[in-house]
């Protein structure tokens, strides 16, 4: 099977997937709450804690809330105008700005530091700790460097597109951007990042 048909099974496969989970958590059953924090839990979690590095308990209660808020208001959810974990994720994006909010009012934080990259080796499975570790330092080493070159939306972009199979479209709808916004977004975040992983490396 090509590479692309792979994706297209992968894709449909989980859709299927996602169907019958919001029809469990429609019904209330219980095992449908688990199957949510199992599948989602990890990567939203990756996507929240990018905001808030050194703060993962933060990162974790706001990731909790997202899954709650996708239970309490599954009701809401229209297949027809997104995936499941498109909106899943656009609850987290919603959650991370409350907060936001909530750190600016109270002036916690300086505006410069509101969008830090944390690194996308957030999500451990528990199996081989030593290589999570060092691959969690190298990556909060670069990100430290990319932090001073990144702003926040170019960040979300760049996150939502490394943690799952999400098009161009459905970032759009997460971030609040047009497909070519994000493409844009995209290019210009990488070519950023690139130009100056390489500079300090050099």
């Amino acid at each position: 099977m090509a590479e692309g048909e792979a994706a297209v099974q992968n894709r449909a496969t989980a859709d299927e997937c996602d169907a019958v989970l919001v029809q469990g958590l429609r019904e209330g059953t219980p095992e449908s709450a688990w199957k949510l924090c199992e599948r989602f839990g990890p990567k939203l979690f990756a996507f929240v804690a990018a905001r808030f590095p050194g703060d993962q308990e933060l990162a974790k209660d706001l990731m909790i809330e997202s899954l709650a808020d996708a239970a309490r208001n599954i009701r809401w959810y229209d297949p027809k105008k997104a995936r499941f974990a498109t909106w899943l994720y656009g609850i987290a994006g919603g959650q991370i700005r409350d907060e936001l909010r909530r750190r600016r009012r109270r002036k916690a934080i300086p505006s410069s530091a509101e969008s830090p990259i944390e690194a996308f080796s957030d999500i451990a499975d528990g199996h081989d700790m030593a290589a999570t570790v060092a691959a969690r330092v190298d990556a909060q080493r670069q990100v430290s460097v990319l932090a001073t070159v990144l702003s926040g939306m170019e960040f979300d972009v760049l996150v939502l597109n490394s943690l799952d199979e999400l098009s161009a479209r459905e970032i759009g709808q997460i971030v609040g951007r047009s497909e070519r916004a994000v493409h844009s977004l995209l290019h210009r975040a990488r070519t950023k990042a690139r130009e100056r992983l390489v500079r300090d490396d050099g």
